[in-house]
């Protein structure tokens, strides 16, 4: 292999946290009825006083509402005969990460139920993946000069670099970027 046809081939992985920006709660809305209607009358009179309560302790909040997941199961006695029906919906409701703790408090005590919590996001994770893809390629670039020093060998002009690399846009928890940056420098002897 030619000198000039040599090259140094290395990896360098980057988890960065990442500050979010939006968080939904997820409130969880489960009510009763003898009948279907019944149950799903009942659901919406607790949904709209959950979200009314959320209005009163901030007006501008939520900032938007959808209903993410509804289950209609009926309910059977032991002897195996009908009782009603019981209606689990799940609600999302968008608002900004500093106000998410206090309004799922004020969710829970207005009747929103187990299962309730907060969902933590990011609007926009592009600002996000610039970071950890920079952080990956930094990596990349110095394992590369440590594997060049190490064999004796002068980095020279980069042939190739690749990227990937995962920002999750919620989590429950935290929410970190992943990056792996590969790249391929031309190098010669010191």
């Amino acid at each position: 292999m030619a000198d000039d046809d040599a090259t140094i081939s290395v990896t360098g992985d980057a988890i960065l946290p990442v500050s979010t920006d939006v968080a939904w709660l997820r409130l969880v809305i489960v009510t009763e009825g003898k009948t279907a209607s019944d149950a799903m009358g009942a659901s919406n009179a607790r949904i709209t006083i959950v979200l009314d309560t959320i209005r009163e302790t901030e007006p501008k909040l939520p900032e938007m509402v959808t209903e993410v997941e509804r289950t209609l199961d009926p309910v059977f006695h032991e002897e195996g005969g009908l009782h009603g029906y019981r209606l689990h919906r799940v609600m999302r409701a968008q608002m900004p990460p500093e106000a998410a703790g206090v309004l799922l408090d004020v969710a829970i005590m207005a009747g929103a139920g187990p299962g309730s919590g907060i969902i933590w996001g990011l609007r926009d994770p592009s600002f996000a993946r610039g970071r950890v893809t920079e952080a990956a390629l930094a990596v990349a670039r110095a394992n590369a000069y440590v594997a060049a020093a190490a064999l004796g060998r002068e980095l020279l002009e980069l042939r190739a670099a690749e990227v990937d690399c995962t920002v999750p846009v919620e989590s429950t928890g935290l929410i970190f970027a992943t990056g792996r940056a590969r790249v391929s420098y031309a190098h010669r002897a010191v």
